[in-house]
């Protein structure tokens, strides 16, 4: 299921997107969120007087439905001290915030809900990949090493290779999601408090996952943002090799697959169109990842292990990098669900060719009692002189294999003229070839339907995160209306 089908979730909002669920449960702002957290968590621990606890609710609910109405410009909690002072007078309303310390706290919801949003893309990439892998699981293709032809593969497993590739990133990206999910609130600056705050109930309220325990860990945490940052660049940097692959092979000189085809034509070229411009985007965009990685690592690296301004910024480059990785992974989305394959142009450039050659030395190696080595060795010259002599594959001639046989052996091998074009040709060598993780159609099928259940488990695990966030926020707001009431 992409993020633009429905969920079928028993929640309110099922009707909804899993990206318009995730942008609904942050529209009442970060620092409303925060703040009314706080408020609720002081207002249970009797810091706020039972006799003050149903109108200080009442405000904090207020502030949550008109939002507009509080000024809270700026990063600190400075805004929320003036609404509360206003509303409730000195005595309550500036004490409601002690003990917590911003804008920390605010980076990191930021953080965290964008990430959320880009690890759902994350997954419709991996979708888009899986389908179109499925769909050419037997579309031969000559396989490439150090950028010569080496073997036969198929496009199925070649795109399985990428998506495997991405999936092992976006692991990265899901702890980095439980990283961005810490409750850092509390710290009091760097030692705690001794007011009877409950940390554990803030986080509750804010749908995290777990705790900074330490007080001055909490108000210097930068290794969270580095994580995710460095996620986000390992799947860029496989999103732009991908692309250059596919810029390569759309070319005239390929011929492998049209991409770019739904962009028009040129602007000074009447006859070209067919532009691989979304290719180039990722591939920018990956580049400036590295940027992005540098900017979150000095962010720490040049600060003391405490409480000081540099960590006011580590929020920038980490969503600068999301930001990117959007790009990155939208572009080619959009690619692999409208690619055209011309799977005859594939076959066809290895067709004649002897690309097959490996599974001839494995044959000879089972029927002709020769080792390896040595029949590699057969098969080498085999090859050169029938090369040298323009004969293609589809027309191997026996008496070139025997003459180097007996070079090597000083025997013929005796293979039948029609075992041995059947031994070269791409088709051969693609259904034999089905070790685990092989190119044999029906291992890259096996391997398919593993990661289209992985997908829905990882799909599943995150609209377990999102599902936490909406329940940790109706249940703030539920505590603040009966407070309202009593």
């Amino acid at each position: 299921m992409t993020n633009q089908q429905k969920e079928t979730s028993p929640a309110p909002d099922a009707e909804l997107s899993v990206l318009e669920r995730i942008d609904k449960v942050h529209e009442p702002g970060y620092m409303n969120w925060i703040t009314a957290s706080w408020a609720m968590m002081f207002i249970k621990q009797g810091i706020v007087p039972a006799k003050d606890a149903p109108e200080t609710a009442r405000v904090v609910l207020d502030m949550w439905e008109n939002p507009v109405t509080v000024d809270m410009a700026g990063p600190h909690t400075y805004g929320a001290d003036r609404h509360f002072i206003k509303t409730l007078g000195e005595q309550t309303g500036g004490s409601i915030m002690m003990a917590r310390t911003q804008p920390s706290m605010r980076q990191m919801l930021e953080v965290r809900h964008e990430l959320m949003k880009q690890v759902c893309r994350i997954y419709d990439l991996e979708e888009a990949i899986i389908d179109l892998a499925e769909k050419h699981a037997a579309t031969i293709m000559p396989g490439y090493t150090h950028f010569r032809h080496a073997q036969p593969t198929t496009f199925g497993h070649y795109l399985l290779s990428v998506s495997d590739a991405i999936e092992r990133s976006t692991k990265t990206l899901e702890h980095g999601c439980q990283l961005m999910s810490l409750n850092e609130m509390g710290c009091g600056a760097l030692a705690g408090t001794s007011w009877p705050i409950d940390r554990d109930l803030v986080s509750q309220y804010l749908g995290m996952e777990g705790l900074i325990e330490n007080a001055n860990d909490a108000v210097c945490y930068t290794d969270g943002y580095l994580v995710v940052v460095a996620g986000l660049t390992n799947v860029t940097n496989i999103a732009s090799r991908t692309a250059l692959d596919l810029s390569y092979w759309s070319g005239v000189e390929y011929g492998f697959l049209d991409i770019g085809f739904r962009r028009g034509t040129s602007f000074m070229m009447p006859q070209k169109d067919g532009n691989p411009n979304s290719m180039e985007f990722v591939r920018t965009r990956a580049g400036q990842m590295l940027g992005h990685l540098t900017g979150v690592a000095a962010a720490g690296l040049r600060a003391p292990h405490g409480d000081v301004f540099e960590m006011l910024y580590i929020a920038e480059p980490t969503l600068a990098a999301l930001k990117a990785a959007e790009t990155c992974t939208s572009e080619l989305t959009n690619e692999m669900r409208g690619l055209r394959v011309h799977e005859d142009r594939m076959l066809a450039l290895i067709r004649e060719s002897y690309i097959g050659a490996t599974e001839l030395a494995n044959q000879m190696v089972r029927d002709h009692d020769v080792g390896y080595r040595t029949a590699h060795d057969i098969v080498h010259r085999f090859v050169v002189a029938s090369r040298e002599q323009g004969i293609p594959a589809t027309r191997a001639q026996t008496e070139l294999l025997d003459q180097a046989a007996e070079e090597v052996l000083g025997r013929k091998l005796g293979i039948a003229e029609e075992r041995l074009r059947e031994l070269l040709t791409p088709e051969h060598f693609i259904n034999v070839t089905d070790s685990k993780g092989g190119i044999a159609p029906d291992e890259v099928a096996r391997m398919i339907a593993g990661r289209r259940q992985e997908l829905a488990d990882a799909r599943a695990r995150h609209l377990k995160r999102i599902e936490l966030l909406e329940n940790a926020q109706e249940g703030m707001l539920s505590d603040l209306r009966g407070l309202c009431g009593a």
